[in-house]
């Protein structure tokens, strides 16, 4: 049943306005025991907001507040970004989501993939209907992350030379290595050549460098013959799938130590 604000109490709308004015549109339920006090009315207020519709719980303590331009249905779908980053604060948006962001790609990923030192019990999970999947990584694997705003509600998202580690990286969590590709070529001139080979140093990945060589010159994107023998330098030995999970048939590349699986260049040319 749709719910209005006539059916709020005062200290309820003095609660949510109170909340809407401080720029907490997502909140933790630390942040409502200032308003309500530590214990169960805190919890018994944000129950029935919930069940009147003027807040979603994203998970367990932490809340999003529906707008008044929700309209009286409260149909309302906050920023992935914003909330993914609320929920993983020491984390980002990273893969496909960050490529998006950056304008690299036509696809509008379905799941939102998003970067976080603290393992989670359950890596996925729909929140207002949109899937996040959040992938675990060591605190030294977390870096190259900008600071942006969706509205009112910061958001951290990795950056350029970053999001291309990343999708080289985990293809399977970037749309495949077909799009990754095309993202890549997308991006190029946006790239600091130099700073991504850093990174890629940093992250410590010996399969990144062979990916990135292999498509740079296939793309014939260019690079500098100081770059290329960094790659190479940087590069773990044996042979490694082109596409991530993959079949472990087609031609390798010993140039860059690639099996090119899955009918890739047919794909890519």
């Amino acid at each position: 049943m749709s719910q209005t604000i006539t059916e709020l109490g005062p200290r309820e709308a003095e609660f949510l306005a109170t909340m809407a004015g401080s720029g907490r549109d997502v909140f933790a339920i630390k942040d409502a025991e200032t308003f309500w006090g530590a214990g169960q009315r805190t919890r018994s207020v944000l129950s029935r907001l919930e069940t009147k519709g003027w807040i979603d719980r994203l998970e367990r303590g932490k809340y999003l507040l529906v707008p008044l331009e929700a309209g009286v249905s409260r149909k309302w779908s906050e920023d992935p970004l914003a909330i993914g980053t609320f929920l993983m604060p020491d984390g980002a948006a990273a893969y496909w989501t960050a490529a998006s962001h950056w304008g690299w790609t036509t696809q509008l990923p379905r799941t939102q993939f998003f970067i976080t030192p603290r393992r989670r019990s359950n890596s996925s999970k729909s929140i207002l209907g949109v899937p996040f999947r959040f992938i675990t990584l060591g605190s030294d694997r977390i870096f190259g992350i900008e600071s942006d705003w969706a509205g009112s509600l910061p958001v951290r998202v990795t950056d350029r030379e970053r999001t291309v580690v990343d999708m080289l990286d985990r293809p399977d969590l970037s749309g495949g290595i077909a799009e990754v590709t095309e993202m890549l070529a997308r991006s190029w001139r946006e790239i600091d050549a130099s700073k991504l080979t850093d990174y890629i140093e940093r992250f410590g990945s010996g399969t990144v460098p062979k990916r990135l060589g292999y498509l740079v010159e296939l793309l014939g994107l260019g690079a500098s013959a100081e770059l290329v023998t960094r790659w190479h330098e940087l590069s773990g030995a044996g042979i490694t799938l082109l596409e991530r999970g993959g079949p472990a048939t087609g031609r390798i590349v010993t140039r860059w130590g690639l099996r090119i699986n899955a009918g890739f260049e047919e794909v890519a040319l």
